[in-house]
């Protein structure tokens, strides 16, 4: 092999960019435990320092005014010709630095899991001379903007069926897109602690890696009002983290915790998790059997996760706080609600989407296809069976 293998290449413009490429990294090393393998958040990498800064502050500010969000991917999606050539003429620079940087290290293969990155590369195989291949893993669950519309890639790994037939409809060929599943990372796929009747019910309150996703102080009010225990996740958002812990520093039920590599361990720990619905954090949640209770969303891929969460009876919006004991009570009341969750859950087999995925990419490195039998097994949206209640 290579000196480097494979290089998953992403953007940490968003927790679920990361966590997608670290889950396929080490659904790989688990398969192939002797490759070399690498996570690169690659734009900064590359020493594009002005264009990754101005990215992630956009991104940050618009998760602050999500309508913009919503509304610019409206546009993109309305033309995306016109978003084709517009990505294509401003990641030329990338492609080049990529291009020479892969082939110098001698990549054999690079998994790209953000839109940019995805034109960028396959940019580089046409016009500039990358001999590695790519890749391309569509992040999004259950949809895809025109983020992705790029249909010279080699190879997509689309997520589910519904986000398969939204690239093909934005010109991605349909003999180059595979459904495969959404990997999570090993720490998501370990078994929950028993819990007991008598427990006082936990929340896991997530705002995001930038904290953002409904009025914390309410909702954690009234969750400490039934006496329910909540751990607040507050991200990068430092401002947010000072006023809850102000506002909660004489409230033993309510903790509050910054930017934390301890996700998963507090996910296993709760019943029941709440906030905003990016796709990581959801999926996560309902890895390890735990309803997600949505109090808001940025863009329109994570208004798909909400009415997937409610088709799957796993969850679902929450659009005023007050609302938000009785609906946690409707999936957290008993021990055996808790249980009928978690066999929802494990219906949509998360082990088995993140094993598949990383033969997949096993696959490709060693023989440049991906097996029948890997595809068109993804994360099932259809709504939850009367049986399976």
């Amino acid at each position: 092999m290579s000196r480097e293998d494979v290089l998953f290449a992403t953007i940490e413009a968003g927790g679920g960019h990361l966590a997608t490429a670290r889950a396929m990294e080490a659904a790989v090393r688990s398969i192939r435990p002797g490759l070399r393998l690498r996570v690169s958040d690659y734009m900064l990498e590359l020493g594009l320092f002005r264009q990754d800064r101005q990215h992630k502050r956009l991104w940050r500010s618009m998760l602050r005014r999500p309508w913009l969000i919503r509304s610019g991917q409206t546009v993109l999606d309305a033309l995306p010709a016109a978003t084709r050539a517009w990505h294509r003429i401003s990641l030329r620079e990338f492609a080049v630095r990529a291009a020479a940087d892969l082939n110098g290290a001698g990549t054999s293969l690079v998994v790209a899991n953000h839109g940019w990155l995805a034109t960028g590369l396959t940019l580089a195989r046409q016009l500039y001379g990358l001999e590695s291949r790519v890749l391309v893993f569509a992040t999004e669950p259950l949809d895809a903007s025109a983020l992705w519309s790029v249909p010279a890639a080699e190879h997509v790994i689309a997520p589910s069926a519904a986000a398969r037939a939204d690239l093909i409809r934005l010109g991605v060929p349909a003999a180059s897109v595979s459904t495969v599943g959404y990997p999570v990372g090993p720490d998501f796929l370990q078994p929950a602690p028993a819990r007991r009747q008598a427990d006082p019910l936990r929340v896991l309150v997530s705002l995001g890696g930038e904290g953002i996703g409904g009025d914390p102080v309410r909702m954690l009010r009234l969750l400490s009002g039934r006496g329910w225990q909540a751990t607040v996740l507050c991200g990068r958002n430092e401002a947010l983290l000072r006023r809850l812990e102000l506002a909660f520093k004489a409230d033993p039920l309510v903790t509050q915790l910054g930017f934390t590599d301890r996700v998963a361990e507090l996910t296993r720990s709760a019943d029941a998790v709440v906030g905003k619905a990016g796709p990581a954090s959801v999926l996560e949640a309902l890895a390890l059997g735990r309803p997600y209770a949505a109090t808001g969303y940025a863009g329109l891929n994570e208004l798909r996760l909400i009415r997937f969460l409610s088709r799957r009876d796993l969850g679902g919006p929450v659009r005023a706080a007050a609302g938000l004991p009785g609906f946690l009570e409707r999936f957290t009341a008993s021990l055996s609600a808790r249980e009928a969750v978690a066999e929802r859950c494990a219906q949509l087999d998360f082990p088995g989407m993140t094993d598949r995925l990383g033969r997949a990419i096993v696959a490709l490195l060693e023989t440049g296809t991906v097996p029948a039998d890997l595809k068109d097994r993804g994360l099932d949206s259809s709504p939850v069976t009367a049986q399976t209640r």
